[in-house]
């Protein structure tokens, strides 16, 4: 216990002094060119105030899987602690990692045993206030799968800032579905970076849905170590109250025989705004690699999206591409549908279901594909 506290102390005054020395990203660094943050005060923030909600099925318990705040895990579980630490997997490149690695107070830690295949998932209900410095490890061990939901809230319309960290690691042969769904106030600013890195045959499949908060900006990279590892990563979001949502999925694949595939889909309503990015990189090593990534948007009034998709390849034998679309409703199909009788508002809205419906159908789980139709059918 006391190494893991001098290391993690250490790492927090690393942090910190690169955190004070670090300027709050501008428009001109080419990272946050589509996302204003000029007038985000960080002091504003008080350091640690939500509420976390854990939901631990009985059976899940009396198996060994170990499901618990963050704390109680580098009492209990010291031992895995040290092999994980926080930030193993995430660089303090910005001033916003810098801060997480330096601030972070609180968080959740999973731990599934090997061979032990959960037929129930977990669940995290985070209700933000004020301010959070979140930090999630998830670890799936040998042979294991899991399926993790959290689901991030706020319960007024207080202004709150959200940094927030999540690694994953998946040893050989072990699956995860992770499910994050987001509906806060338009007040909330969030800043969330995951990563996650694949053992020999291990599978994850990363879903998001972003329906809420005035700037949301999610980061997820996925390192493909081992061989026969594949990811998914799949997101939909709903803008519709001046909100911006910035998205960058990177996938570095490390050895040959990998795969990934990523879709991102949105709808921006009125005077909304969103960017992707999404980086496909090959490394010599990695051949008979097959990675795709699409992003498409549908634009209503006066909505704008931006789209910066590469591909960095230095291997041969691959197969890699990116697609992308904009654009409003297809007005042929409006006409369509309100020539039997529909209003506009309900056509338009059933081709905005249509749309996400391949997203949605990545959702192996109907009781949680279930829960967010219900969450986009309210926005």
């Amino acid at each position: 216990m006391e190494k893991i506290e001098e290391l993690l102390s250490g790492q927090r005054q690393r942090a910190y002094k690169k955190y004070q020395m670090l300027p709050i990203p501008s428009k001109k660094d080419e990272g946050w060119r589509f996302t204003d943050i000029s007038t985000l005060k960080l002091d504003e923030f008080s350091l640690a105030n939500q509420e976390i909600k854990f939901i631990f099925p009985e059976e899940a318990r009396k198996k060994g899987v170990i499901f618990t705040d963050i704390k109680t895990a580098f009492e209990k579980h010291h031992k895995l602690i040290l092999e994980h630490l926080p930030n193993s997997l995430i660089t303090e490149e910005d001033k916003f990692s810098a801060m997480h690695a330096a601030y972070w107070t609180e968080g959740v830690f999973i731990y599934v045993p090997k061979n032990l295949c959960l037929s129930v998932p977990l669940e995290n209900s985070f209700i933000v206030q004020k301010g959070a410095f979140n930090h999630t490890i998830i670890i799936v061990d040998e042979n294991a799968t899991l399926s993790y939901i959290e689901e991030h809230k706020s319960d007024n319309g207080d202004m709150a800032f959200r940094n927030d960290c999540i690694e994953v690691y998946l040893k050989e042969n072990a699956s995860l579905n992770f499910y994050n769904l987001q509906r806060w106030n338009n007040k909330v600013i969030s800043v969330s970076n995951w990563a996650g890195r694949l053992d020999s045959d291990s599978r994850i499949n990363w879903f998001f849905g972003q329906f809420g908060g005035k700037l949301s900006r999610v980061k997820i990279s996925t390192m493909l170590s081992g061989k026969g590892s594949s990811a998914k990563a799949s997101g939909i979001y709903y803008g519709y109250r001046g909100q911006h949502f910035d998205f960058t999925t990177n996938v570095y694949h490390l050895v040959p025989n990998t795969s990934c595939n990523i879709l991102v889909k949105g709808v921006l309503d009125g005077e909304t705004s969103s960017v992707y990015r999404g980086k496909i990189k090959i490394n010599k090593e990695a051949q008979i690699t097959d990675s795709y990534q699409a992003d498409h948007v549908l634009l209503l009034g006066d909505a704008v999206s931006n789209s910066i998709p590469s591909l960095e390849i230095d291997a041969n034998d691959v197969k890699a591409s990116h697609g992308v679309t904009m654009g409003k409703p297809d007005e042929d199909e409006i006409f369509y549908l309100m020539a039997r009788g529909l209003d506009n508002s309900t056509a338009e809205k059933l081709i905005i279901n249509g749309f996400f419906s391949d997203a949605i159908d990545r959702i192996s789980s109907e009781d949680i594909k279930i829960r967010f139709e219900e969450v986009l059918n309210k926005g």
